[in-house]
């Protein structure tokens, strides 16, 4: 295995604009950060990660950059668990020292993925080997084409204004089955004033509330050419208890148009139709936003 390259940047939030535009997001005040890529294989295996950091001396940006770096370490020690069993312990060392941090989480993903990888490529040979109704020349096809794994994460400053701050943090999962599957934390919105992570968008009573958003929104999400489908079909996509449709998992993201909610594979319908997603404007959520949301949301009235 070898790491294949390492880079440090100091940038400002305009630079990455277009990235930004991209996802339907604004930077527009000039956060101070620091990018460290790297990427590391091996025979069964392939890693790559980009982590974006505030790395400004004022207490807002030390506050963001300590609470991405836990968040970061518990995704990354987690890695191929789906019962919550962390395979190594976060980095302890100089959490301003960023290239030294993810050098660390490198070696270690690689070493665990590494080894998970070439297990279950010896089980699908051992497997192979044993067929009697393949001839040597089929074995050796089929041992060749054995599929590798593959694990990609990014953490990256994608909204910069006034009131708020917002980090994704998304992985891609992919261990050698009919395809991989993306995760992680989300978007993670940050309070400009205090740098404190706001946890929850809206009130969690007000469910059965605004389930006419809700709907709406995924109509929207599900409409083929500008063609909206009828709600009971909407209702027949869904795979859900009932026909009352959860909130996401993941916290909702502002944006100036209002909160965009998005849904991670599987959870509210199948693999196929992907992460739904839509916006909701604010004047819509206004009675159900938490007073934190209200806040940086710019809403307060």
């Amino acid at each position: 295995m070898k790491k294949i390259h390492t880079m440090l940047i100091a940038l400002m939030g305009l630079v990455i604009i277009a990235l930004c535009s991209a996802c339907d997001k604004t930077c527009e005040q000039g956060l101070k950060t620091e990018t460290v890529t790297m990427a590391d294989s091996a025979k069964y295996a392939n890693l790559t990660m980009k982590v974006e950091l505030p790395m400004g001396s004022d207490a807002v940006s030390q506050a963001i950059r300590q609470q991405l770096i836990t968040i970061l370490g518990e995704r990354l020690t987690h890695v191929t668990s789906f019962e919550g069993e962390q395979f190594y312990a976060p980095f302890t060392g100089n959490t301003n020292n960023a290239e030294e941090m993810m050098g660390y989480y490198c070696k270690n993903t690689m070493s665990l993925l590494d080894s998970l990888a070439t297990s279950d490529a010896n089980d699908r040979i051992r497997y192979i080997m044993e067929d009697e109704e393949l001839s040597e020349e089929e074995k050796a096809n089929r041992i060749a084409e054995i599929p590798g794994w593959e694990y990609e994460y990014r953490l990256e400053l994608v909204a910069d204004t006034t009131n708020y701050i917002v980090f994704l943090s998304q992985d891609y999962l992919y261990m050698g089955g009919a395809h991989g599957g993306v995760g992680g934390d989300g978007d993670l919105t940050f309070d400009k004033e205090t740098g404190k992570l706001v946890k929850e968008f809206l009130n969690p009573a007000c469910v059965a509330d605004i389930q006419p958003l809700l709907i709406e929104g995924l109509l929207s999400y599900f409409a083929v050419e500008d063609e909206q489908i009828t709600e009971d079909e909407l209702f027949d996509i869904l795979q859900i208890e009932g026909r009352q449709i959860p909130l996401p998992s993941f916290a909702p993201y502002p944006t100036k148009d209002g909160l965009v909610f998005v849904y991670q594979q599987y959870e509210i319908a199948s693999y196929a139709v992907g992460m739904p997603s839509f916006t909701v404007a604010y004047d819509k959520l206004l009675p159900y936003l938490t007073p934190e949301a209200r806040k940086v949301c710019g809403v307060e009235r």
